[in-house]
């Protein structure tokens, strides 16, 4: 018996380039927001960006108060998808390191990655969210999820053999808060001159003088 039962069909095709027209569209967004800021941008600019038009990027994505929110998370993660940072294998390789040293050098790296995507959006999402309430929602959860991301990562190195044994936690968080705040990599990039790597190095150097005992 067949009856008139329907059948959905998922098509990969369809579904790969419905994926890559996500990511160009954030892609632009990233660009355009960086180079616009909030107030100065618009979706008719990023849909010419990622040469869509301004009806795709509504339909995916709603506002842009949306659309930027979900650019900053695909900034933060280097890719798509919802998997928290802790989660990943740059965060699982910290995780499993089997002392301080080796799992400060990692964390100095991922920073380093994580804010050459991001913390020039930050700086966006904070402006904007100080003249509109629409993104200052963005600017909070922002702004919890790096305590959450420092508070974890200071645990996670007391752990660990290794560390200095005078240092209290909340020692720990501070030099990992500076490390890894937005506003850090924006002036070491931007007027030191930095690169992504040297600025990973530095870090690593900066985290071995504050956390680890003296050679």
């Amino acid at each position: 018996m067949t009856g008139d039962v329907k059948r959905s069909y998922v098509s990969p095709l369809r579904n790969a380039a419905a994926a890559a027209t996500r990511q160009r569209i954030l892609s632009a967004a990233k660009s355009v927001f960086e180079a616009r800021g909030w107030a100065g941008t618009t979706m008719a600019l990023i849909a010419a960006e990622a040469e869509v038009s301004p009806k795709t990027i509504q339909a995916q994505f709603g506002t842009k108060a949306r659309l930027l929110a979900d650019t900053v998370d695909f900034a933060i993660r280097g890719e798509p998808g919802s998997e928290p940072i802790v989660r990943k294998g740059a965060a699982q390789s910290i995780k499993e390191s089997p002392d301080a040293r080796g799992a400060l050098a990692l964390h100095a790296a991922m920073s380093a990655g994580i804010n050459s995507r991001a913390a020039q959006l930050a700086a966006v999402v904070e402006a904007g969210a100080a003249s509109d309430l629409a993104v200052a929602p963005l600017w909070e959860r922002m702004r919890e999820n790096m305590q959450f991301g420092v508070h974890w990562a200071a645990e996670l190195m007391l752990s660990k053999p290794g560390l200095r044994p005078d240092l209290a936690l909340q020692e720990v968080e501070t030099v990992l808060q500076l490390a890894m705040a937005w506003s850090t990599y924006r002036t070491l990039s931007s007027i030191r001159g930095m690169s992504e790597a040297q600025i990973g190095a530095w870090i690593s150097r900066y985290y071995e003088r504050m956390l680890l005992p003296a050679a």
